[in-house]
């Protein structure tokens, strides 16, 4: 597959139909996912591995590591509606996911590799905490989206959490208007991708 090919996949995915604001359920937009995604994959990372999506939402990144050749991908979300329209995506797409509705403190396994996009903790402060505890437990290899503001705490926690930051990107990131209290149709936010490995 090519990263056009996997743009054009992500693109025809369902978001949320009623996203619910306590979640922080944001989309990853299928542009910037499948230019992440295409990324691991040319380190070798996804294809033949293990890879989890801790808060999958609607599974746009653990249907993409799959069709870029993950041998096995396990979605983990809270929400039932979300799981409900990510395993519709993963129809949608022909790929077959493991679907887990828990608590993300609760996920059981281990796997190769974490792609996640967590709550930034805008709404609820902290509630990214748990994702960093958990991804560094599953996996070696970690790559998460976190709000740029907060590039201290995440560097500060990840190290309390037994893990370092190899390297971080600023990205933009396209925030639909999903939530009553958005003004703009659309705004731009600067986030941070980064790739955590266990110290």
């Amino acid at each position: 597959m090519k990263k056009k090919e996997l743009q054009i996949k992500l693109q025809e995915l369902e978001g949320f139909e009623s996203p619910k604001a306590e979640l922080e359920q944001y989309r990853t937009p299928p542009d910037l996912a499948s230019s992440v995604l295409w990324n691991i994959y040319l380190n070798g990372e996804i294809e033949g591995k293990e890879v989890y999506d801790l808060g999958c939402g609607t599974g746009t990144l653990g249907i993409g590591a799959k069709l870029l050749g993950a041998e096995e991908v396990v979605c983990v979300d809270i929400d039932k509606e979300a799981i409900d329209i990510a395993r519709k995506n993963a129809d949608k797409a022909g790929v077959e996911v493991k679907f887990k509705k828990t608590d993300v403190r609760d996920v059981e396994g281990e796997g190769d590799l974490v792609i996640q996009n967590p709550p930034f903790g805008s709404q609820k402060r902290g509630s990214d905490r748990p994702f960093l505890e958990k991804s560094l437990e599953i996996a070696p290899v970690v790559y998460s989206f976190h709000m740029s503001e907060t590039d201290e705490f995440v560097r500060e926690y990840v190290r309390s959490c037994g893990g370092k930051v190899v390297s971080s990107e600023e990205l933009n990131f396209p925030l639909s208007k999903t939530m009553p209290w958005h003004e703009k149709e659309e705004e731009n936010i600067r986030v941070r991708f980064y790739r955590l490995e266990r110290s």
